[in-house]
């Protein structure tokens, strides 16, 4: 099996805030596309709140909800739902669209590996909220962070960053937008790996 790059992407404020009352505390177009194209065609990780701030599967990805609260499919939305065991037994069969429920973060990471390594992706995605990150840091090796250059008032942070353990690759900053802000990539260093 090809590495599969464990990636995690998010926006946030100055002051660590990425979310309130289950939401986005700011509407950012540029960063909204920036993460629609980063994650296009790959497996999303995501924790219960997040998926329910959703309300729908992202087009064109796996979404895949943390929860061991929703054991089963809701009665209200059977088609889009399916249970990670079904696609770990099948990675080759049709998941896009859809919520896939895992049980366990290590669930749901190696349901994702497996996921895009059948659709010929090198990367998958955590995509919040703030207990997934927490959790997922260990295994995330690259960041797609959008610093946005206010502080917000919120219920949700990003978890505290170790800088020195990782290189930045990319930074594009976009200071005349409102709020301004800056889209980084940053990988983890050897020797602070997982």
């Amino acid at each position: 099996m090809n590495h599969i790059t464990v990636s995690a992407i998010a926006a946030m404020a100055q002051n660590r805030v990425i979310g309130k009352d289950n939401n986005l505390p700011w509407r950012i177009p540029g960063d909204l596309a920036h993460y629609k194209r980063t994650t296009m065609g790959k497996p999303l990780v995501m924790g219960r709140k997040s998926y329910e701030a959703l309300g729908k599967p992202l087009p064109g990805r796996t979404n895949i909800v943390v929860s061991r609260a929703l054991k089963i499919k809701p009665p209200h939305d059977t088609e889009h739902f399916a249970m990670m065991e079904s696609v770990l037994s099948d990675p080759t069969a049709p998941h896009k669209d859809q919520f896939l429920i895992a049980q366990t973060l290590e669930d749901a990471i190696e349901g994702a590996k497996k996921i895009a390594q059948a659709d010929g992706v090198d990367e998958i995605f955590i995509n919040g909220g703030g207990q997934i990150y927490r959790a997922a840091m260990p295994y995330v090796e690259r960041l797609y962070l959008t610093l946005i250059h206010r502080d917000y008032d919120g219920d949700t942070t990003f978890p505290e960053i170790a800088w020195n353990e990782w290189d930045e690759r990319s930074c594009e900053d976009l200071p005349d937008n409102d709020p301004p802000y800056t889209i980084k990539v940053l990988e983890r260093r050897r020797g602070h790996d997982t």
